[in-house]
């Protein structure tokens, strides 16, 4: 019988969250990047010939910059590396863009951005709830008996007892050269 330690109920609580929010959170961000670069065309589209035609070095490259929509400063994330002001990739430096918060690219950014932290408000949540379910069970044979429905995650968690392999040696072989006394197959039935 397995018993449940600290760093196995992590693993385990690991597990549960990743299988119920992973798949969601990595649609919510890819969302999220898809309406970063939509931002990032608004603010620099239109200058993105000009950008490119100077010197080498002469803007910085950032895989995020950040934009104020409603006075709220938000980081927009690009899927790679792009040229950006000089600025607009410091959080304390001028903001790329500052939207008043009724432009359609703006909106559909937040609700991406916003998504993306309900979601992870739900993780943590659930996080908080499952927490002291395991770690109120000591044992596996408890916990399939308190919450058999988690028994096809957690499974894979639990150890099986060993069987030990013992060397392919016949004994009576060994009596013989050892010049001790030899027992037959009934003789071995019977002591056991």
């Amino acid at each position: 019988m397995s018993r449940l330690t600290k760093s196995l109920r992590e693993a385990m609580l690991n597990a549960i969250l990743s299988h119920a929010f992973d798949a969601k959170q990595k649609s919510a961000e890819q969302a999220k990047i898809l309406a970063g670069e939509k931002i990032y065309q608004d603010v620099y589209g239109s200058s993105l010939i000009a950008m490119e035609s100077l010197p080498h070095g002469f803007l910085p490259r950032n895989r995020y910059f950040y934009i104020a929509i409603a006075g709220r400063m938000h980081t927009v994330y690009c899927s790679e590396k792009r040229l950006t002001g000089v600025s607009h990739g410091d959080r304390h430096g001028t903001k790329a863009k500052l939207y008043v918060g009724d432009e359609q690219v703006a909106i559909n950014f937040q609700e991406a951005s916003e998504l993306c932290s309900d979601l992870e408000k739900q993780r943590n949540a659930m996080s908080r709830e499952i927490s002291p379910v395991l770690e109120s069970i000591q044992t596996f044979k408890k916990l399939w008996e308190v919450w058999p429905e988690s028994k096809s995650l957690l499974e894979k968690f639990e150890q099986k007892p060993a069987i030990a392999i013992l060397p392919a040696v016949q004994v009576n072989k060994l009596n013989v050269a050892l010049g001790l006394p030899v027992s037959t197959a009934e003789e071995m039935k019977e002591t056991a």
